[in-house]
């Protein structure tokens, strides 16, 4: 941590939380772009959230700071103290006893119905956010900052695959799916088994969507076989899931692919190392939307 990220830290506590700032130690946890520190600070232990480089270009943080309040009034996110709407620093109760989930980790039944459970709580809220998340707009979003790049970034058969996803598009809404609120970036790392239960964490990309997205998603970052997503589905419903839920399913799959794979391809653009990570997303993407071109 450097100084003014320390100095930044003593006076949200200071100043806006009124607490005294007293540190034993603090750690660095894990991110993929964002910076989070283990703050031990006299007898309490908090997590503070520093956004990355770069990241106000992709991350609306006043609707960041709406929904984590609504998952925190729900029961889903760690306990939230403090969202500064201007910078994005976030301050949260440590979950006590927290193991982060990994992939193995998802998959273990036991915790795999508590995800599902928590997805099911989460879509089954109510709660109506004036935040839609619509990835063909974040796509034209990634599309337009790889453009104000200098260099083409894009692939060799970009526009050819574009194409054929838009032309999904089409179909896919004429489903009129109800949208519904959704975390809508659930990777392993964001689950968070505590002593007391399972939490869902880090809402940046949150808002109204597809729930199936949320399905797709977790499917894909904990790869899952064919027999536990079958599984993974009971849990959610409550019953074997339909032909119209699972097509739903491999669209998204094939819309998040694409979608996070323009991601990486500007985390790259702008000198972070995730070539690897967006030429794998393209790849799955174009796998799964040929396979779904044969049944749709």
């Amino acid at each position: 941590m450097n100084r003014e990220m320390e100095s930044k830290m003593k006076q949200v506590f200071e100043e806006m939380l009124h607490l005294s700032y007293a540190p034993k130690k603090i750690e660095r946890l894990g991110g993929l772009t964002n910076f989070n520190f283990k703050l031990f600070n006299g007898e309490e232990i908090y997590v503070v959230r520093f956004p990355g480089v770069g990241t106000e270009e992709l991350i609306n943080r006043k609707d960041e700071s709406d929904i984590s309040w609504v998952t925190n009034e729900i029961g889903i996110d760690a306990e939230m103290l403090y969202f500064d709407e201007k910078s994005g620093i976030k301050v949260c109760k440590y979950i006590e006893d927290a193991v982060t989930m990994d992939a193995d980790q998802v998959k273990i039944p036991e915790n795999m119905k508590d995800i599902a459970e928590l997805f099911s709580k989460l879509h089954t809220s109510g709660k109506v956010l004036p935040i839609p998340f619509d990835v063909f707009e974040k796509i034209k979003e990634y599309e337009d900052l790889l453009n104000s790049e200098s260099g083409n970034f894009y692939w060799d058969d970009y526009e050819g695959v574009r194409k054929q996803i838009y032309s999904l598009k089409e179909l896919y809404e004429r489903y009129e799916i109800q949208r519904v609120l959704c975390h809508n970036d659930p990777l392993c790392e964001n689950f968070i088994k505590g002593k007391d239960r399972m939490y869902l964490v880090d809402w940046e990309y949150a808002g109204m969507n597809d729930p199936m997205w949320d399905l797709a998603d977790v499917f894909i970052e904990a790869g899952f076989t064919p027999v536990e997503e079958i599984q993974f589905k009971e849990y959610y419903f409550g019953r074997p899931s339909t032909r119209f839920e699972d097509i739903r399913i491999v669209m998204n799959k094939v819309f998040l692919d694409f979608l996070w794979s323009l991601w990486g391809k500007q985390r790259y653009a702008c000198g972070e190392d995730l070539l690897e990570y967006a030429n794998e997303r393209y790849e799955r993407a174009k796998s799964n939307l040929s396979m779904l071109m044969k049944i749709v």
